[in-house]
């Protein structure tokens, strides 16, 4: 099985939406069906996702509405609004949708603490494979409550907090049941021990074709 570095899988990105054209978009819309996947294999009827500002988050919000379409009920807990384009459009979709949009600062330790309680599943979506340097707060206290849940835990791509290099848990990371990796696995997973805080994992499909060097053939044969 091929592992790839952050940096890799970073230039991987860029090629598949500047070279090949695929709109950053619907990788976002790919990633997030596939976790609403996984997710739905645990039969919940509320989920609870706790999703950041970035690309990542972006992928929870899509989630979000497909659990919801779905018959789920859910609620996501979010820290800042979205600051990239294609996450702001998703976080703007479950406005629309009325879906409970709960930013961290106004909840009360009681009312978090009652929202975990009442989820049978929690999403983590706060960090991808980006983060360089130690989770500090409000996002550690996230990740420390998520872990002290007894639900089952879906990450996406990475659980939040881990280095996708190294696979070290910079200063909290999630625990996680399943973690739904996006196109192909990340070095991080290589490394005894991560798998305590990955859970299962499972490779997602979200339409990036293989890299190849040579050129198609264009003589009409296959």
């Amino acid at each position: 099985m091929e592992y790839i570095s952050t940096r890799q899988m970073q230039g991987i990105d860029r090629w598949a939406s500047g070279k090949l054209g695929i709109p950053s978009l619907l990788l976002m819309e790919n990633a997030g069906l596939a976790v609403a996947a996984e997710v739905l294999k645990f039969k919940p009827r509320k989920v609870l996702l706790f999703c950041g500002s970035g690309n990542n988050g972006g992928d929870g919000f899509v989630a979000a509405r497909h659990l919801a379409g779905r018959a789920v009920e859910c609620a996501v807990v979010y820290f800042q609004r979205p600051d990239k384009a294609d996450p702001e459009l998703n976080f703007g979709v479950l406005e629309r949708m009325r879906i409970p949009l709960l930013v961290w600062g106004r909840l009360t330790k009681a009312r978090r603490r009652a929202l975990l309680r009442r989820a049978d599943a929690v999403v983590d979506a706060i960090f991808g494979i980006g983060i360089s340097r130690d989770v500090a707060e409000p996002y550690k206290t996230a990740i420390e409550e998520i872990n002290r849940s007894k639900n089952p835990v879906v990450s996406v791509d990475i659980p939040s907090g881990m280095n996708a290099d190294t696979g070290e848990p910079m200063g909290a990371c999630v625990r996680a049941t399943r973690t739904v990796t996006l196109a192909l696995p990340k070095l991080a997973f290589k490394r005894k021990g991560s798998r305590a805080h990955t859970g299962k994992v499972v490779v997602a499909n979200i339409s990036i074709p293989p890299r190849r060097d040579s050129r198609p053939s264009v003589s009409g044969d296959f």
